[in-house]
This record gives C-alpha cells, sequence and structure tokens, in this order.
C-alpha cells in the first residue's frame, strides 16, 4: 500500500464533504441538537425501574415490618440479601444500583424512641449508583416512606433517616451517562450514512469503473474511507465532549481505550457499510439500508437507557448489535475509568472491524462495481 494514494482519497473525501450541507448537518449538528433536547429533559425527568435490594443485618421484628412495608408498596419490587453476604462485592459482581442496608439496633432504636427516648435515631445505608437516573426517584421514594414512618412514630420528629454512599467515589448525572452513547451513535451513523451514501453516489457517476483503470487497490480505498470516516469521528466526538462540558459542566475520563475504542468503531462500520453497499444501486434503496443498519442498533443498544431495564429476550438482542459492546465500552472507560472492562467491550468491536476489513478486501474487486 502506498500512503499518497490513500493520502488523496482522504482530501478528496474532506472536499466532498463540505460540499454536502446534508452531510454536515448530520455529521456535525445533529448530534448536539440530540444532546441538548435529551440533557434538558433528563436533566429534571427520571427513569421509572424501581427494583431495590434490601439487607436486614438487625433481624429484629421491626426491621422484617421496615422490609414488608417496602414489599407491600407497588412502586418497589424487593429483592432481599443474606446479611451473611459482603453487599459491597455483591453490588460489584452483580451491577447492583440501590441497596439499603438496615443496621444493627435498628429495632432497639425504633422502640426507645416509640416510648418517648428524644435521643434515640437510627439511619439506614442507601447505597447507590448516581449514574443510573433511575437511583433519584428511588431515594426520592424511600424518602417519602421514612418521613411517613417518623410521623407514625413520634408524630414527625426525625427518628429514621438515611446515609446515602455512592458506590462510585465521583459524582455522575444522566448526562454522562448521555453523551458516550450520542458518542458511539453518532460515529455509526456518520460511518454508515456517510459510507452508503456515498459509494452509492461514486457508483452512479461510473467512479469506480474509472478507479479500476488506477494503480490504487481495493484495500488502499478501503482503508483510506475507514480513515476519513474516523477523522470525522474524530471532530465530531471533540465538538460533543466540548458541548457537553460547557453547557451541563460533564467532565468524562479520556483514557487510551477510549481512543481505541473509537478507532475501531470507526472503522467497523465503514467496512460493514462498504460490504453491504454492493446490494445498493439508487439513493433511495441506500437511505433505507443505512436506516435498517442504524435504528434497530440506535434504540436496542443502551445509546439512551441501560439495557438493564430491558425485558430479557432484548437484553439478548442487545448483545448480538455493535454498537452495545461501543457504548458499554466506552461508558466503563469514561465514567468509571475501568480499563479491564473497556478492555472486554473493546474485544468484539475489535474482531468486528478486523473482520469486515479482510472480507472487504477478499470477496470485493472492481469489476463487480
Amino acid at each position: 500500500m502506498r500512503g499518497g494514494r490513500i493520502l488523496s482519497v482522504f482530501y478528496v473525501n474532506i472536499k466532498e464533504l463540505f460540499r454536502d450541507k446534508g452531510g454536515i448537518f448530520f455529521t456535525f449538528l445533529f448530534p448536539i441538537l440530540l444532546m441538548v433536547l435529551f440533557g434538558f429533559i433528563f436533566s429534571d425527568v427520571e427513569e421509572t425501574i424501581y427494583d431495590i435490594h434490601i439487607q436486614d443485618l438487625d433481624g429484629s421484628e421491626v426491621s422484617e415490618n421496615f422490609t414488608s412495608a417496602l414489599k407491600g408498596m407497588n412502586t418497589f419490587k424487593v429483592h432481599e440479601i443474606d446479611p451473611e453476604r459482603d453487599v459491597n462485592d455483591l453490588i460489584e459482581d452483580n451491577d447492583l444500583d440501590f441497596v439499603v442496608v438496615i443496621p444493627p439496633g435498628y429495632g432497639d432504636s425504633i422502640h426507645a424512641a416509640a416510648m418517648g427516648d428524644m435521643n434515640s435515631s437510627v439511619n439506614i445505608t442507601v447505597k447507590y449508583d448516581p449514574s443510573i437516573q433511575s437511583t433519584q426517584v428511588k431515594m426520592s421514594i424511600l424518602n417519602s416512606v421514612l418521613q411517613e414512618m417518623n410521623e407514625k412514630v413520634s408524630g414527625g420528629r426525625k427518628i429514621l433517616g438515611m446515609d446515602p454512599e455512592s458506590v462510585f467515589t465521583e459524582s455522575f448525572e444522566y448526562i454522562d451517562f448521555f453523551i458516550p452513547g450520542l458518542i458511539g451513535m453518532t460515529v455509526m451513523t456518520g460511518a454508515v450514512f456517510g459510507t452508503i451514501f456515498g459509494d452509492t453516489e461514486l457508483r452512479k457517476k461510473g467512479i469506480f469503473r474509472k478507479l479500476s483503470t488506477t494503480p490504487i487497490t481495493r484495500g488502499e480505498w478501503i482503508l483510506s474511507n475507514m480513515l476519513f470516516q474516523l477523522f470525522l469521528a474524530a471532530l465530531a466526538t471533540a465538538e460533543i465532549l466540548f458541548i457537553g462540558w460547557l453547557i451541563f459542566g460533564s467532565t468524562l475520563h479520556l483514557n487510551p481505550v477510549f481512543f481505541a475504542i473509537l478507532i475501531f468503531e470507526a472503522f467497523a462500520f465503514t467496512g460493514l457499510s462498504m460490504l453491504v453497499v454492493r446490494f445498493v444501486k439508487e439513493a433511495q434503496a441506500a437511505s433505507a439500508l443505512g436506516n435498517a443498519i442504524t435504528f434497530p442498533m440506535m434504540f436496542l443498544s443502551g445509546t439512551f437507557f441501560s439495557v438493564e431495564g430491558f425485558p430479557t429476550f432484548l437484553k439478548v438482542v442487545a448483545k448480538l448489535l455493535p454498537l452495545y459492546y461501543v457504548n458499554e465500552g466506552l461508558r466503563e472507560a469514561m465514567i468509571f475509568n475501568d480499563t479491564m472492562e473497556a478492555l472486554e467491550n473493546m474485544l468484539p468491536i475489535a474482531l468486528f472491524a478486523v473482520v469486515v476489513f479482510i472480507l472487504g478486501v477478499s470477496l470485493t474487486t472492481w469489476k463487480q462495481d
């Protein structure tokens, strides 16, 4: 492969980009509109997933009554945790987002307060994941329950309270969850639609036939287009991160795994699109094909919401989609700064990128185009 040929095609693609107003809109303006819209909407509106876990370290009749009261609420689905289990390990191993721990002495404190002891009080511990929007609504409902219990026991004096403990050392909001998903979606849609529409137009103009008379190889052509989409992905990502910081004060981790995932994603979806575009001859068919590739992944891969709230069969579907691993990998890298988890999610998309590149070089020739 010769670098001069690759750079020449890359330069031509840049010139074509700035001639295409639609391409500029979808690459740079559309993701910003989405981020601002969803950012403002979900700053005040919470998700409605109400699974909670309770560990009773007191084991008294009073603490059992508290658990039973929560079980009797239609808004909570309560899962009890064995008092012998290490709750922190359980949270980490099972990705639990909201755990209520009833401390030892809970029953005695409530009983003493009911008997008139003005100094008696007790706090339950709430371990929660602040990066998941639904935990805020769970916190609000639980706080209302505690206030109601205080009213019954002491006429309103605060006897029973809670100590919130984030399971992470930093504070995150929904916008922090949303930005990695938005980046993954933007890189995917840019690569898919840019490649499909671009190649369809080149075929229509007979450019591919002319390329067959030049020294450039199919591998050089595919690699140059992958690099071009990576270039656009880098620009769009930088823009999203800047606007997220400027408007919402979002600060996320940018580490080597984050950049590696972006590279593999841009290559993977560009390569995939260059394979499937062989079956498209008209611009209308290209649009339908692009939507068929992107829309299911956009809404089923955890771009806007965590897949943990999906029905079981949709979770299975999500884990078959490449964008799921991009989103999970970016969040592990950007939110939690967890290199190992991010690498585990990067591996499937990296293998996918290598496979589609090899298939593109092996199965497609200039004559076929």
